[in-house]
């Protein structure tokens, strides 16, 4: 490929599986037919019948990357409009991201230890609640695989969209801020943006446990693990 094409290819094939999936979970309405799962398996199925190397599809996938700045600077907007909530509550919610955030962190290290996995792939765990570009510097500073904790980030947050909000409305968890917080620490961006797509007050909570959640990642990882 040429490099227009390349970059073309790599922009066009991501928005266009995208597309494919929002319209299969409007239509379905099925919980696992998630967009951004089902442009994961069929971009994946493109490269690997293609025999398209990865490196390829990002030269013009990056765009997309680029774009998750102004998107994540975009959940302010309806925060603004939460602040009275967010005030109200913000004692609460620093204390369930100091104490999900940090059990968060060494609950996957342990997990995989326990399974027998080398240090390494087990260190690769412990940024994988923060959103990706923050997971990747941190996993490459405390010596993990950041190709691997990209891996751990995109279980994390389709595992809290597809599974965690389910599970909350199972055991009638039904309190906004809780519903936020429980969200936001475990599943950052995706798993708030898929609270806004029903209340604007769960987003808000998700949004403010996802930024501290980074914070909180990114101060343990460099003060005491780097």
């Amino acid at each position: 490929m040429n490099t227009a094409i390349t970059y073309l290819f790599g922009a066009l094939l991501t928005l266009g599986t995208y597309a494919i999936g929002i319209d299969l979970y409007k239509r379905y309405k099925k919980t696992w037919l998630q967009p951004l799962i089902v442009s994961i398996v069929l971009i994946g199925a493109v490269l690997l019948l293609a025999d398209i190397p990865y490196e390829t599809y990002m030269k013009g996938a990056n765009l997309w990357n680029w774009l998750l700045g102004p998107a994540v600077v975009a959940l302010a907007y309806p925060l603004y409009f939460n602040l009275p909530m967010v005030k109200k509550y913000l004692g609460p919610i620093l204390l369930g991201v100091a104490g999900g955030g940090l059990f968060g962190l060494f609950s996957g290290y342990l997990l995989t230890k326990w399974v027998g996995a080398d240090a390494t792939v087990a260190t690769s765990t412990i940024p994988k609640n923060a959103t990706t570009p923050i997971a990747i510097e941190l996993s490459e500073m405390v010596g993990g695989i950041p190709s691997l904790t990209v891996v751990y980030v995109m279980i994390a947050g389709i595992g809290g969209a597809v599974f965690g909000i389910p599970i909350l409305n199972k055991l009638g968890i039904r309190h906004p801020v809780a519903r936020g917080l429980s969200i936001g620490i475990a599943s950052h961006g995706f798993g708030t943006a898929k609270l806004f797509e029903t209340s604007d007050r769960e987003g808000s909570v998700s949004t403010v446990a996802y930024i501290l959640m980074a914070i909180l990642i990114t101060v343990v990882c460099t003060v005491f693990l780097s």
